[in-house]
């Protein structure tokens, strides 16, 4: 079992009952999580900020492009009641 499954079913007791699995995840983490590590992501977060930047912006433009859809599409008048000016005759 991992720490993470064991912690969720011992929330209080989570230390005390999880101590091995803890003791695994964090042999697993000093291995993996090392200097060389963090700047192997600190480079690849740093390379990717322009891609990011234009998914981002995209991802604006076609909220933008949707909002504008949605509002033809449903034509909201506000200060029209239903059933007013021959709606439905």
């Amino acid at each position: 079992m991992d720490f993470a499954s064991c912690a969720m079913n011992h929330t209080f007791t989570a230390t005390i009952m999880c101590r091995q699995e803890q003791k695994a995840m964090n042999t697993c983490m000093m291995k993996y999580a090392n200097q060389a590590e963090m700047d192997a992501a600190r480079a690849e977060w740093f390379a990717t900020i322009d891609q990011r930047k234009q998914q981002r912006e995209e991802k604006e433009e076609k909220r933008k492009k949707d909002e504008v859809f949605w509002r033809q599409w449903w034509d909201k008048d506000l200060s029209k009641k239903p059933g007013e000016a021959g709606e439905g005759k």
